[in-house]
């Protein structure tokens, strides 16, 4: 059989499970060559490209626009050398073998994304097989494909115990989750209102009968849960950054470290460095360059918290957190201490570019360490930013400001700089805190330090 190249939905983020079709670039059928655009997914980072491993036509195309693809499945392929669209793929299909399950099999070993998908499925891992020493995530994936399919209906267990507090039967639901699993929300809105709590189901009872020409004119206006609203349905992308910010929220022990510093020499800089260069350079660009010298001096910031352990890492990559339309994405400039301001700025206008037009590419919103989110030209003077996970700091500046400060001892106006530190306390201690932005503020406040 001739050769073909196998397109996987890939990996873009560490807790990637799950990666959506927005749009074939590529129509199946048509020619495409080595490294052009050939699809857009969208993940829990971003929208990214995804380019055409090999050279040849695009067939077999086996998930569409709009469908939610497990990572590491195979969703079409580059035929090459005339190869014929024979034996197309029917479905979607994780590219890992998958044994038959049996009941009897004690249950391996499990990877923790194995484990917590198995959990979220309210799934016995006893009953998956799998071919390596242990049960990875496309075993358990397949396993509930494979119950759907027998007509068992995927659900959570949250949704399991509602259902059956309220005597619905499973099958008949329409699941909004993973491989249409049913989630709580699906059972509620099933049963026509959230679930009530023991105290509000007090207040279901029926209320003694009044007449209305007794009620106060006050009491008879329209009850708060009658009033009129509008909704909003969220994108993917501002639905996933919620999950992520509440997540990073309630996991990670945030807490904040608050400076303002002196701006004047950071502005001439900037009109310095402008004039060598035709980029237009931002003061996000200066404080890229200025928080990965930092970093390389306080590691521990450069750093995340990953199965109880701390793990330092070795390149220093920030995250610039970027506005666009449906919501917040962190493209990333990789190894930002290595490169000059000049390069620096030309990286960060066109990773700004191509997210407000959802064309980054994966490695593009891959591989952050660390993070900064600048608020200063919506006129913000200072805020308190969420952990980026698994990152363990984020830096948030606010707007620079003429401010009346004490100077050798006088009352004197400055330029003023807002800056915060949100901190993952599993990681960083205050005092390790507290000299990184110690060693920040002193470079803002004289960049020459930088080329000493």
């Amino acid at each position: 059989m001739l050769a073909s190249n196998e397109i996987i939905m890939p990996v873009l983020g560490m807790n990637q499970d799950f990666g959506k079709i927005v749009r074939w670039l590529i129509a199946e059928g048509q020619a495409v060559k080595k490294g052009e655009p050939l699809l857009e997914v969208e993940t829990d980072k971003a929208v990214a490209e995804i380019e055409a491993p090999a050279t040849g036509i695009l067939g077999r195309v086996s998930a569409h626009e709009g469908d939610d693809v497990p990572v590491g499945t195979v969703i079409a392929v580059i035929l090459l050398n005339g190869q014929p669209q024979d034996q197309p793929v029917a479905a979607a299909q994780p590219s890992s073998q998958v044994k038959p399950a049996g009941p009897e099999i004690p249950a391996p070993k499990a990877s923790p994304i194995a484990a917590r998908i198995a959990a979220e499925h309210n799934l016995d891992l006893a009953l998956v097989r799998s071919d390596g020493g242990r049960v990875e995530k496309a075993d358990v994936l397949a396993y509930i494909e494979g119950q759907k399919k027998t007509g068992r209906q995927p659900a959570s267990p949250k949704a399991r115990r509602l259902a059956a507090e309220r005597k619905l039967d499973l099958a008949a639901l329409k699941g909004s989750g993973p491989y249409g699993a049913v989630l709580a929300a699906d059972v509620e809105a099933a049963i026509g209102q959230p679930a009530a709590s023991a105290q509000s189901e007090l207040t279901l009872s029926a209320p003694p009968v009044v007449s209305p020409s007794i009620l106060p004119l006050a009491e008879t206006k329209v009850p708060e849960s009658e009033a009129s609203f509008s909704e909003i349905s969220p994108g993917s992308i501002w639905r996933i950054m919620s999950e992520r910010t509440a997540a990073a929220w309630r996991d990670a022990p945030h807490f904040f470290l608050m400076r303002e510093v002196d701006a004047t020499r950071l502005i001439a800089w900037r009109e310095i460095a402008q004039k060598e260069t035709d980029f237009k350079l931002t003061y996000t660009d200066l404080l890229v360059k200025l928080a990965a010298f930092a970093l390389r001096k306080h590691p521990r910031l450069n750093a995340r918290f990953q199965s109880g352990k701390i793990q330092l890492l070795t390149e220093i990559n920030i995250g610039i957190a970027t506005a666009v339309e449906d919501g917040l994405v962190v493209p990333v400039i990789h190894s930002a201490d290595l490169q000059s301001v000049t390069e620096i700025a030309s990286a960060r206008a066109g990773l700004v570019e191509r997210a407000r037009s959802s064309r980054l590419r994966p490695e593009e919103i891959s591989g952050g360490t660390f993070t900064i989110s600048n608020l200063g030209m919506y006129g913000v003077d200072a805020f308190l930013a969420v952990l980026n996970p698994p990152q363990a700091a984020i830096l948030a500046v606010g707007r620079i400001a003429d401010r009346v400060v004490a100077v050798a001892g006088q009352p004197a106006v400055r330029p003023m700089m807002g800056l915060s530190l949100s901190l993952d306390h599993r990681v960083v201690d205050g005092a390790r805190g507290a000299m990184f932005l110690d060693t920040l503020a002193r470079l803002i406040e004289e960049p020459l330090t930088l080329f000493s």
